[in-house]
């Protein structure tokens, strides 16, 4: 039985207690293994998910998202209605609208993990580079950094790696192509970052965009020898700053 003693006075307002983060859904049935950010084990603490109709990855992720604000915007405030106490997206592509969300909704909005590039690069010494992997390399633009506040000397310093090339990863998740084998996509991901490193050795860290890879995170991390920070690094640290 739980002791509500130490709190007796639960306040009214909420639909559902208990969870404080929402999150926004793309429309899509993507695989989600264990590490992704849709799947409810990832985190270890209780979640709201929701999923915004009409906005299926390509149109997100290929066409900037254009004409999907609105329903990302209903999809948030559904969130809050329900009970989040902040609210999160499940793809880095969604940075596009960071100001726009954060500015219609009530609650702290963080859309994207790239949202941690800033903050990563004043860990770092000037010289060195924060790599962001990216789903898609030439879908990842200006207007997407400049959403996340990455301008200037910030946006000098990020390299930007793709996993377009990839066989098994990209056509799992931007072509709806199958079932998801995370051995082989473990190794193209790893691959990839051990290939960006040997090339520009200044990159001293990564920050994965896609909510779709941080299930091989920590490979990376081993392989590389890199920092890796990630959506569920961004969700983990949004929730600290909520809990009570």
């Amino acid at each position: 039985m739980t002791d509500n003693r130490e709190h007796p006075l639960v306040p009214r307002g909420r639909r559902v207690y208990g969870a404080d983060i929402g999150i926004i859904l793309l429309d899509t049935d993507i695989p989600r293994p264990a590490g992704d950010l849709a799947n409810a084990r990832t985190l270890g603490f209780p979640v709201h998910y929701a999923a915004t109709t009409g906005a299926p990855v390509e149109q997100v992720v290929d066409r900037a998202a254009s004409g999907l604000l609105d329903n990302f915007l209903a999809t948030g405030r559904w969130l809050v209605d329900l009970g989040a106490r902040a609210i999160t997206t499940c793809c880095g592509f969604l940075a596009i609208f960071q100001r726009e969300l954060a500015s219609a909704l009530p609650v702290p909005v963080a859309t994207s993990s790239l949202l941690q590039i800033p903050l990563v690069l004043q860990l770092l010494q000037p010289h060195q580079q924060v790599a962001v992997l990216t789903i898609d390399r030439a879908a990842l633009t200006t207007a997407h950094f400049d959403g996340v506040g990455v301008t200037g000397g910030r946006r000098a310093r990020v390299r930007v790696v793709g996993l377009e090339h990839t066989e098994h990863l990209y056509s799992v998740i931007m072509k709806g192509e199958g079932a998801l084998d995370v051995g082989r996509a473990r190794a193209e991901v790893v691959s990839t970052c051990e290939q960006a490193v040997a090339a520009a050795p200044e990159i001293a860290a990564f920050v994965f965009e896609c909510t779709n890879l941080p299930p091989y995170a920590q490979a990376v991390r081993e392989a590389t020898g890199r920092p890796v920070w990630d959506a569920v690094t961004l969700v983990r640290w949004l929730q600290q700053g909520m809990d009570q």
